[in-house]
């Protein structure tokens, strides 16, 4: 074999543009995009919504296989794809053999692992998170099937690296760290200040419902202030959270949008003063560094992985997760301009280092060196 040859890789995600849920399929989309422009050759099977089995190319480098969450192709009990319809789908697109398996979704746990065997070939799994709805869960057996016979586990903060090497011991010498990055942008808020922007799922550990209250406490000396909320969740605990705005008098100050794609969110951000983010823990959060290169002050927690990038440099910092507090974050961020100017300055060098140029070559060097040693 052609050591010098360009890297052949399938990267497996549920989520790839257009079809883009949340920070995962961003992440994928981009990295994914960037790494074809280095000339290895990327093969995406992902999630289909018009129902059937698509193949697309969007030049010699990248192709699609876009496949259909249906019988043929879906457990849905196990929550996963099925490893032979799709090893079947992909040989039929041309892909070639693969060098390495990229793995973003635990749907694709069944199908790395066969196309591992199959191919004899290193998988590195990339996990944004730890699967939500526990370890026992569909998704949490996936997870864990997927830590189990990944070569190498990716990780965007050190913070996730702890909470996989505590949750699987003896993963913790496969595990790399590799932040996420961020498309280059350059425009400047132009929103008022008190105009505040939530990007993210609608669930307990966002500090959603803490934020809620903030808002009654701050509106008592800041009349103009109003809070849009860009996402979703479970269909109860968006009713409970609507119900708690209604109980706080505040329900005339939120404006609710459901889950929006990228692109939209993307365009949202320069017309928001602010960006919030409560979180009560977060693997890394993709939202604070786009906040940062758009130009618009944040205001956010350190939780998780956000202290390695964020700190009190850059933003305003919630010091914990209760509605007291940020309040009275959000009031220093509305009453201190000088300083949050100073930040915006900081936070844009901030994102300037995460962009997706400087972020995939970390990725080609890893696949680079696991292929070598693949090889003997």
């Amino acid at each position: 074999m052609d050591r010098r040859r360009s890297l052949n890789i399938w990267v497996m995600t549920n989520e790839f543009h257009p079809n883009i849920i949340g920070g995962l399929g961003v992440v994928a989309t981009h990295l994914t995009k960037s790494l074809s422009k280095t000339g290895m050759k990327v093969t995406v099977l992902c999630s289909s919504n018009s129902g059937r089995l698509a193949y697309s190319n969007s030049g010699s480098s990248l192709r699609t296989v876009r496949l259909p969450k249906d019988l043929r192709y879906f457990n849905r009990s196990t929550r996963s794809f099925k490893a032979a319809p799709v090893l079947r789908a992909a040989a039929a697109n041309h892909s070639g053999k693969p060098d390495l398996i990229h793995v973003h979704s635990t749907e694709f746990a069944a199908v790395a692992a066969a196309a591992g065997s199959l191919y004899r070939i290193p998988i590195v799994y990339t996990c944004h998170s730890i699967a939500s709805e526990g370890i026992q869960s569909p998704p949490g057996k996936n997870q864990a099937k997927l830590i189990r016979t990944a070569s190498r586990i990716t990780v965007p903060s050190r913070w996730q690296a702890g909470e996989i090497k505590q949750l699987f011991p003896g993963s913790h010498n496969r595990i790399t760290v590799i932040p996420h990055g961020v498309k280059s942008m350059s425009r400047q808020s132009k929103g008022s200040p008190a105009k505040l922007l939530y990007v993210g799922r609608l669930i307990s550990s966002k500090g959603i419902e803490q934020l809620i209250k903030a808002i009654a406490l701050l509106s008592r000396h800041h009349k103009n202030v109003t809070l849009t909320i860009v996402g979703s969740g479970k269909i109860q605990y968006q009713k409970y959270l609507r119900d708690l705005a209604k109980k706080c008098g505040i329900a005339e100050r939120i404006h609710w949008v459901k889950k929006s794609s990228n692109d939209a969110v993307q365009r949202m951000y320069p017309s928001y003063g602010t960006v919030i983010v409560p979180s009560k823990k977060e693997s890394f959060c993709l939202v604070a560094l786009e906040a940062m290169a758009n130009g618009v002050p944040l205001v956010s927690t350190l939780s998780g992985g956000l202290k390695e990038f964020v700190d009190s440099r850059n933003a305003q910092v919630i010091p914990s997760v209760n509605s007291p507090a940020i309040a009275r974050a959000i009031a220093e961020r509305l009453t201190n301009p000088e300083k949050t100017r100073q930040r915006l300055i900081r936070a844009r060098s901030t994102a300037a280092r995460y962009r997706w140029p400087a972020i995939a070559p970390r990725y080609k060097s890893l696949f680079l060196k696991l292929r070598k040693e693949n090889l003997h």
